[in-house]
């Protein structure tokens, strides 16, 4: 009789156990689920990008442009202000050494391309091309090549600049169309990138100021005309065209902007930051 008594109370225990086992599983498991809607509510996104972004500064001047005052250029009475500026972007090529976060070593040569061609408005640098993936590191001797090839164009030129031109109280139009291959080159010593889910953005500038150095208001007042409008190509004003051509080759300056990715869920198709 004992031992017929006693199974029941081993049974009940075994019971009890069981269940308290699947609540312990079930809790994990509800919140392995529940840390995933939080991480997936705050947007972590996975990893980090870098895209280019091409922007043109000092769209209103004073001419001539002399010195460095370029990057502080007003518009005076005799002026020059873009109302558009365009560019074909047909290819990007990011290159840079990778180093360890941990060691500072262990470089490699990390090369990226991304291939269009897409527009680039640039007084309204909303587009941002390439959008690379970048492994956490610290990447050294970047160099970020912009091309815009003729052959990607049509019709369209590669790039174009639209404005006015103001001198003694009379105004003209003006265009710079420029249908050869284009090339923006920046570097920089060195950007760092800590974790994952960052949005890195390159802003490579171009002041319009700086195209016109070395260029003699005179020689605008003698331009010819077609249709009552200054055209500068390389068919019309060529000797303007050239030093306009010539200075948009150079160089250009450039800075980082580093972002979360993260965004209120609701807001995901809104292209919200932060």
């Amino acid at each position: 009789m004992s031992d017929s008594a006693e199974k029941p109370i081993i049974n009940l225990k075994y019971r009890e156990m069981k269940s308290i086992s699947f609540l312990v599983v079930f809790f994990i498991l509800a919140m392995v689920g529940f840390f995933a809607c939080q991480k997936d509510d705050l947007g972590i996104l996975g990893p980090s990008t870098l895209g280019v972004k091409i922007e043109a500064l000092n769209k209103s001047y004073s001419l001539p442009i002399t010195g460095t005052a370029t990057k502080t250029a007003l518009a005076g009475a005799t002026s020059i202000e873009w109302d558009s500026a365009h560019f074909i972007v047909s290819n990007i090529k990011f290159e840079a050494e990778l180093k360890s976060l941990v060691t500072h070593r262990d470089s490699i040569e990390i090369i990226y391309k991304w291939t269009g061609p897409q527009m680039a408005n640039l007084l309204k640098p909303d587009a941002s091309f390439g959008n690379f993936l970048l492994q956490p590191g610290i990447y050294d001797e970047i160099e970020i090549t912009v091309r815009g090839e003729k052959k990607d164009t049509g019709d369209v030129p590669v790039f174009y600049l639209h404005g006015t031109y103001t001198r003694s109280k009379a105004t003209l139009p003006v265009e710079v169309i420029v249908n050869e291959d284009v090339t923006l080159k920046t570097e920089k010593d060195s950007v760092e990138i800590k974790e994952e889910s960052i949005a890195v953005t390159s802003y490579i500038q171009l002041y319009l100021d700086e195209l016109i150095k070395k260029i003699d208001p005179a020689d605008l007042d003698n331009s010819k005309l077609t249709n009552g409008v200054i055209v500068i190509s390389k068919d019309s004003n060529r000797d303007i065209y050239y030093t306009i051509f010539h200075n948009l080759a150079k160089d250009r300056p450039c800075y980082y902007e580093h972002k979360y990715k993260k965004y209120i869920k609701d807001k995901k198709n809104k292209g919200d930051d932060d």
